[in-house]
């Protein structure tokens, strides 16, 4: 018989359950999520300080650890390991995708490597192959650099034979010439050589021909597996953060010195390596965290060509390498509305929205002043699409009209608006879906502009209440603005001549000036800054605002580009404009004979030009040879032309090193010339200067090109023997010994020598063979001169 199981225990089971789920449930929303750093802290991770400090993460319902590099370790080995759910790495992590599977790639943020190997001037390291059996500081277990890899094994340097040793101390190694190059940053360490005084070569991969992608963010495959909206959530905040990072890079400097400088790094060294982060980022010529599968399936085949990936691959396989590797970031195009945010669609089926009437070709109304038209009109069709709502356009008010009235509330909704600190007031923004350089346009005549600095003092126009007007009153106190009510009246301002310059950004400016036919303007230079245009909305509406930025999302890359191409892109006329001008014979004629004119003032210009250039091309040659020159002077001895005790000094060090690190013999000579004090005596020292030139041409003339041979001091000199035995020393000893003794000078002076020859042993210092030398010359005087002693 069954024993019926007690009603009041099995609701007490039920109960105890319920408890667990949600447990586990508020333990795995509050769960720490860690990104171990490629490197030390500095702004390479700027991005990631920027999305913690910003409330980005958090934002995402995401608690983000941020985990210095351990050098002595791997930090992709790291992320596999379970240590850290996201790390950050450089294209090396394709040999973890030949090797073994279990990483994904969320998003490159480099689109191209700062890895670069550098030396000094003086070890004239000039190409790739100069590096054969020289010494390199490098990554340990070559945990970074593949794009430095591929280079050297493209170049037959891996193979021929190179000293990798450990990166400890690398640029203090590199000076003491304990080391001859180091693997770097290019935004880093060229800029510490430098400024303390030494001049440097920088073989960069990118110059022959690995570009590889630089800093990737990414996770293991279980990651992605398990949480992929916790992937997708950490891509977003992430690219906010580098957004916002690039944009306020002084801000995040100085949150750098404040809460990450591990490596007491100075202001103008994190600004220094901010600015040049820019051209690797490259993020106004590729959409931040662009990844192409063609170009990862291009690196893949030249890493298969030059060796460092062991193995055959076929199209097939790069193809589903590279499938396996990609982590999808819209893999479900569905909105996914909540249904509080379904709630608020239902309740407010109308919005009011906010434009600029005169932005073209963001936005601005028909001749008429009728009918919106630009971008905002095209986004604004397709959100009517998506979330069936009807927009009403507030056109009646000039754009700081519009801002007061969104002030007071009046303004549900901007469709094209750029983010500033005093919009942020009222205002909550989407993700960015536009971004476009903030540039200064000026007059022909004007040269290049690579500072903004240059414009202080300088009077530039502004629309009035734009993100232009706000960022350049606050950071640029110096330049006069001018303030203008459309984007028009400046350029136009500028055409005549009123004003120096106008800023704004580079769609609105280039559209209006190609438009407008202002062809005496053109673009002379690029601010700091750029516009991101976002969507807005009261800052009290965030279920507004998630519906917005999940509709952004929901709209393809594809009808991004179609529709920013639309407004941007000029179409190009078919066939030649009869209707449009009647162009009479001699208006043509005349026109004719401008363009001959300017044609031959071009012409003359040019030669001037070409003298100018020759000109200035000898002056260069001149002063390579005057350094060829001084950089001689500076190792040779000015009396004889032989090698001067500095010199010798490093190469006798340097080469009883390489001696003794391959097991190779060595031998070294110590020369005084004989009673050399009398003959200056006798005869005078421009006669005893003449021994001296003599005894230095035939030892030139009885020794091999790799031999060393110099003036040590007075009358002694040293001559340094490589690949050379104590008995083949002697010989050559010998032989200038004796070549000596049967030369016969003016005045009827013979001269003599004596030498003291010693072998490099295991173990012997330089100073010891110089001891042991000297000991041996001092033997040979000993024994009545004119001879060596070994």
């Amino acid at each position: 018989m069954n024993t019926p199981f007690p009603k009041n225990l099995l609701a007490q089971l039920r109960f105890c359950l319920y408890l667990l789920l949600l447990v586990s449930s508020l333990s795995t929303a509050s769960d720490t999520v860690v990104i171990q750093l490629k490197w030390l802290h500095q702004f390479q991770s700027a991005g990631y300080y920027a999305a913690l400090d910003q409330g980005y993460f958090a934002e995402e319902g995401l608690n983000v650890e941020l985990r210095e590099r351990d050098i002595e370790l791997s930090n992709v080995d790291q992320v596999l390991a379970g240590e850290a759910q996201y790390g950050v790495t450089d294209s090396i992590i394709l040999l973890n995708q030949t090797q073994r599977n279990g990483v994904i790639l969320v998003a490159p943020i480099f689109q191209h490597s700062p890895n670069v190997l550098i030396s000094l001037r003086s070890s004239n390291i000039n190409r790739p192959t100069d590096l054969v059996g020289r010494r390199l500081a490098f990554y340990e277990n070559d945990t970074d650099g593949i794009s430095v890899l591929a280079m050297l094994a493209e170049q037959g340097v891996l193979k021929d034979g190179l000293i990798k040793v450990d990166l400890s101390n690398r640029i203090e190694r590199l000076i003491s010439g304990e080391v001859d190059a180091i693997a770097a940053y290019s935004t880093n360490e060229p800029v510490v050589l430098r400024e303390l005084g030494y001049s440097i070569n920088i073989l960069d991969p990118k110059h022959y021909g690995m570009d590889f992608y630089g800093d990737v963010f990414f996770t293991s495959t279980d990651e992605a597996n398990k949480h992929p909206s916790r992937v997708a959530a950490m891509r977003r905040a992430v690219l906010r953060g580098w957004e916002y990072a690039l944009d306020n890079k002084e801000e995040i400097v100085d949150l750098i010195l404040r809460d990450y400088n591990t490596q007491n790094k100075t202001k103008q060294a994190l600004m220094t390596e901010a600015q040049g982060l820019e051209t690797l980022v490259a993020r106004h010529t590729t959409e931040l965290g662009t990844l192409v599968p063609g170009r990862l399936e291009y690196m893949l085949a030249l890493l298969a060509k030059t060796k460092i990936i062991e193995t055959e691959l076929t199209q097939s396989d790069y193809e589903q390498r590279i499938g396996r590797l990609i982590f999808d970031s819209q893999p479900n195009k569905a909105l996914n509305l909540t249904p509080e945010e379904q709630a608020f669609l239902a309740s407010n089926p109308t919005l009011k929205v906010g434009v600029d009437r005169n932005w073209p070709p963001f936005e601005y109304l028909d001749t008429k002043d009728i009918v919106l038209q630009g971008i905002s009109r095209d986004y604004i069709r397709l959100l009517e699409e998506l979330l069936h709502l009807k927009f009403a356009i507030q056109d009646q008010l000039s754009w700081p009209e519009t801002l007061d009235e969104a002030k007071a509330g009046g303004v549900d909704f901007f469709p094209a608006i750029t983010k500033t600190p005093e919009r942020s007031q009222y205002l909550s923004f989407t993700q960015p879906y536009i971004r476009s350089p903030m540039i200064i346009v000026t007059d022909n005549q004007v040269s290049f502009i690579s500072n903004m600095n240059e414009l202080n003092a300088r009077r530039v126009a502004v629309v009035k209440g734009y993100a232009s007007h706000e960022m350049l009153e606050k950071h640029h106190p110096l330049i006069q603005l001018d303030l203008r009510d459309s984007a028009i009246e400046a350029l136009k301002a500028v055409a005549a001549g009123e004003v120096d310059a106008f800023i704004d950004n580079l769609a609105v400016a280039s559209y209006l000036i190609r438009t407008q036919g202002l062809a005496n303007l053109k673009i002379s230079g690029q601010t700091p800054y750029s516009f991101d245009l976002s969507m807005a909305v009261q800052k009290d509406q965030l279920l507004l605002k998630s519906i917005l930025d999940k509709a952004l999302a929901h709209i393809s890359r594809q009808q991004h580009t179609n529709i920013y191409d639309s407004w941007v892109t000029l179409e190009v006329e078919k066939g030649f404009p009869w209707s449009k001008f009647l162009p009479p014979f001699i208006g043509l004629g005349l026109t004719l004979l401008v363009l001959c004119c300017y044609t031959i003032y071009l012409f003359k210009l040019n030669q001037r030009i070409r003298v100018v250039n020759c000109k200035l091309k000898k002056a260069e040659l001149a002063l390579k040879e005057k350094n060829i020159q001084l950089e001689k002077a500076s190792v040779t001895d000015k009396l004889t032309g032989a090698y001067n005790r500095h010199y010798l000094d490093k190469a006798l060090q340097d080469l009883l090193a390489l001696a003794q690190r391959h097991k190779r013999p060595m031998s070294i000579a110590l020369f005084d010339l004989d009673l050399f004090k009398k003959v200056n005596d006798n005869f005078g020292h421009q006669v005893g200067d003449k021994v001296l030139q003599a005894f230095v041409e035939l030892v030139d003339k009885n020794t091999r090109v790799n031999d060393v041979f110099g003036r040590w001091g007075g009358e002694e000199f040293l001559l340094i023997c490589p690949e050379t035995n104590k008995e083949q020393a002697c010989l050559v000893v010998e032989k200038i010994r004796s070549a000596l003794e049967k030369q016969f000078f003016d005045e009827g002076i013979k001269q003599t020598v004596s030498a003291g020859i010693v072998e490099a042993k295991q173990g012997l210092t330089v100073d010891d063979l110089l001891s042991l030398a000297d000991e041996k010359l001092y033997l040979a005087k000993g024994a009545g001169r004119n001879k060596a002693m070994s």
